[in-house]
Formats: C-alpha cells, sequence, structure tokens
C-alpha cells in the first residue's frame, strides 16, 4: 500500500517534508518504516556517477556539499573526505584536499546498502537540524558567507537553503560572496512563468545569480566548459611546418604574438609546435620574462634514444605512456587547440580535441589538415561558441586571410576568447 494511502494524507499535499512528518506520527513505528520503504525505493536498481558528477569532479573544488542520500559523489571524488554525522568533522584523516558533505544523510556503499547516516526527511527534522548538527550547521554558514556557491539541482524549496537565503538578505551590506545556479524556465504555462519570474528576481535580491536553461540535459555541457575554463590556460599545438614555408612562418608569428597573453604552450615535439613555442620563448627571453614552464613538450615512451631539442627553450617531459594515452592526458588539462598544417596525426588529434569539447583554432593557409578543417567546418563546429560574435565570425573568415599577419593575429584573438582569457567574453 502507498504510504499516503496507509496515512490516509490526502494527495494534494505537496509538502513532501510535511507528507512524511505526518506519516510519522501517525504510523506505528513509522519512522523505521519510512526509512524502509526509501531504502527499498533506491536499491531497487544500480545507478553509476553521470557526466555531471565526472565534471564535478574535476572541477578545482575543495568543499562540496550534497542534500543527496547515493553514493555517486563519493564514486565521482574517491579521494574526497566524506562528512555525514557530527562525529566525522572531528575524526582526523589524512590530508585531503577535498571534502565532501551530505548534509542530509547518506547511504552506505558496497554491498548490504544500508543507511550511514539517517535522513533528514520530516519536517521536525528541518527545524531540529541546526540543533542536532550544530558543526555541520556551523560549517555551512561559515562556507556561504566566505565562498561561493553553485548551486545545481535546487529547486530552493528545501527549508535549510531557505535559512541561508534569510541569511543573504540579511547580510548583503557587508558584502558576501556571490552564489550562482542553474534554473530551467518554464514551458508553457503562464502562471508557472510569473511565479518563475518573481522566484528568479528573489534569489537574485538574495545574492543568488540565476542562469536560466531551457533544457536539463545543457547541465552536462555547461559543467563541461567550465571545467576547461577553470584549467591552466594550456593551448596545444598540433601540426606540422616545412621550414621556410608560410606555415612556418605563421607559427613564429603566432609563437610572438603569444607573449603578449598568459598562455602556456605544450606539444607533442610536432614541427608546428616546435616552432611556435620557439618563438614564443624568444620573445619572453627578449622581455626579460622567460618561464621555462610557459613551454612544454610531451614525448611518448619509446625505446629509441630520447629526441634532443635544437633550441634551450621550455621543459621536456618524458613520459612512460604511449601515443595515444599521452595525447588523451596532455588535452585533457588544454583549453583549446591551434591546428597548422599536419596530416593523419593532425586529424586523430583534432578528432580526439573535437570529441572531448576542445575549441580547434585552425590556420587554413598552413595546408594540410588544417586548411581541410577550416574549408569543411563552421565556427560554432570546431570553436564550440554558444553564441559567436560578429567579430568572431570575421575573424573566423579572416583566418584564411592571403596576408599572413593578418590571418595570424585573427587566429590569436580567436584562441583568446575560446581559452576565456577575455572575461567579457562567454564562449
Amino acid at each position: 500500500m502507498d504510504l499516503r494511502q496507509r496515512a490516509d494524507i490526502p494527495d494534494d499535499l505537496a509538502d513532501l517534508p510535511l507528507v512524511a512528518q505526518y506519516f510519522i506520527v501517525s504510523t506505528p513505528g513509522g519512522r523505521e518504516a519510512l526509512e524502509s520503504h526509501v531504502l527499498a525505493e533506491m536499491t531497487k536498481r544500480t545507478y553509476a556517477p553521470t557526466a555531471g558528477h565526472r565534471a564535478l569532479a574535476r572541477l578545482p573544488v575543495d568543499d562540496l556539499w550534497t542534500t543527496n542520500y547515493d553514493c555517486l559523489l563519493e564514486e565521482a571524488l574517491p579521494d574526497a573526505r566524506v562528512i555525514c554525522n557530527e562525529d566525522d568533522l572531528l575524526v582526523r584523516h589524512k590530508p585531503t584536499r577535498r571534502r565532501l558533505t551530505k548534509m542530509h544523510g547518506s547511504l552506505t556503499q558496497g554491498p548490504g546498502i544500508d543507511w550511514r547516516a539517517s535522513p533528514t526527511i520530516t519536517r521536525q527534522d528541518y527545524e531540529e537540524y541546526e540543533f542536532k548538527h550544530p558543526r555541520i550547521w556551523a560549517a555551512l554558514r561559515a562556507s556561504y558567507l566566505t565562498k561561493s556557491f553553485l548551486f545545481l539541482g535546487f529547486s530552493f524549496m528545501d527549508p535549510n537553503i531557505e535559512v541561508m537565503l534569510r541569511l543573504s538578505r540579511t547580510l548583503l551590506n557587508v558584502g558576501a560572496p556571490e552564489h550562482y545556479t542553474l534554473i530551467k524556465r518554464p514551458d508553457g504555462d503562464l502562471n508557472q512563468l510569473k511565479l518563475h519570474e518573481h522566484r528568479v528576481k528573489d534569489l537574485e535580491q538574495s545574492g543568488v545569480a540565476v542562469c536560466e536553461i531551457s533544457e536539463y540535459s545543457e547541465i552536462d555541457s555547461i559543467l563541461a566548459r567550465l571545467v576547461r575554463r577553470t584549467r591552466e590556460p594550456a593551448l596545444f599545438v598540433s601540426g606540422s611546418v616545412e621550414t621556410n614555408t608560410d606555415g612556418e612562418r605563421a607559427a613564429q608569428s603566432i609563437g610572438h604574438r603569444l607573449s603578449e597573453h598568459d598562455v602556456q604552450v605544450v606539444s607533442l615535439g610536432g614541427k608546428a609546435g616546435l616552432a611556435v613555442s620557439f618563438a614564443l620563448g624568444r620573445s619572453l627571453l627578449a622581455q626579460e620574462r622567460y618561464d621555462p614552464e610557459r613551454v612544454k613538450f610531451y614525448f611518448r615512451r619509446s625505446k629509441q634514444e630520447a629526441p634532443g631539442l635544437p633550441q634551450r627553450i621550455g621543459t621536456a617531459v618524458y613520459t612512460g605512456q604511449d601515443q595515444a594515452a599521452v595525447r588523451a592526458a596532455v588535452l585533457s588539462e588544454s583549453r583549446a587547440v591551434l591546428v597548422l598544417g599536419g596530416g593523419d596525426t593532425t586529424e586523430a588529434e583534432t578528432t580526439a580535441a573535437k570529441n572531448a569539447g576542445i575549441p580547434v583554432i585552425p590556420l587554413p593557409l598552413s595546408g594540410g589538415t588544417a586548411r581541410k578543417l577550416w574549408s569543411a567546418s563552421a565556427i560554432d563546429d570546431l570553436l564550440g561558441m554558444t553564441n559567436p560574435t560578429e567579430s568572431d565570425r570575421r575573424d573566423w573568415q579572416l583566418l584564411n586571410h592571403e596576408d599572413l599577419e593578418i590571418a595570424t593575429a585573427a587566429a590569436v584573438r580567436l584562441m583568446s576568447t575560446a581559452m576565456y582569457l577575455d572575461s567579457s567574453v562567454r564562449p
């Protein structure tokens, strides 16, 4: 029998914590029955971390809070220190960068799943929360007032979050950090749209900036872009250019221009990567701003003698990985890919970049894969921009300009946009 029916609770009561409260006070053994029911429902199927969970794990965020009972975040963050109970905050652990606080209870991991921490589920649980969980509540207040929160999957009807919003309203004058949330805009229903507009205004007045989305599926792509944006500003250079050609001259021009940007150039030691990197290094040396970490060459595992570098610039990293693994590892830490010339290997690198959602900027005058990519693609396809400006589209066309300096200047401007070096531009 349905729990509402067992307790004779009307179906039109939408306040779920109140439904849970009515059930336990009107049903013998109600608390145990409710927790057993929730446990049974949650263990009917097995679940795995989603793309969203994995993206959260890749973000440089040290303090995560969840009201979910499941252990999907723990699976995505196996090294995080998990806080479920008051005493967890007192136990000394090995140093770890991350902390995951499960403020509303948690299941256990592995076989024989049970409650690791009892769920916060009834109206009374919420009303007594700060008194029964004083340490966790104090940590939440401190984090909320000193850090910026990104709320995901919240309706903002959670009573504990309502308290935080009230706290924000009363402390806006002390300059509390701004928080952010993603909220789906309702479809169709006029009353729901009106309510949504009021909710958005209230949240923004409470210090929570609202980013509206049309579909929940957009969250994964937004998180993926956020992951890329929070990486170190590394530009992966792919391709091959021959000596004394437009391709080599373009690579050198781009390298010199990059000295004006806070960018690290990384490559797998190809000719295009060497040309851009050495030009950047020489410019930095001339300006007395040289740092070997600004230029990195990654080399795959090989039985042959390690290749030497023709100029004493940058840092060489001789990995123990094969070609595919080192490519994936370097791309996973890059914000964008610049393509100059190139053949089959470059095609494999650009395909891997596109599959990983990394913007690709090809310079067609350098020929090879770069020309094929530019000719066969639109700016939206390769740069992944949701709203390219007219300036962006003009620069995309200028990549094919006959004047090498005009083309390379356009390439660097697009690189700057794709890598979020200009904070006013949001691809």
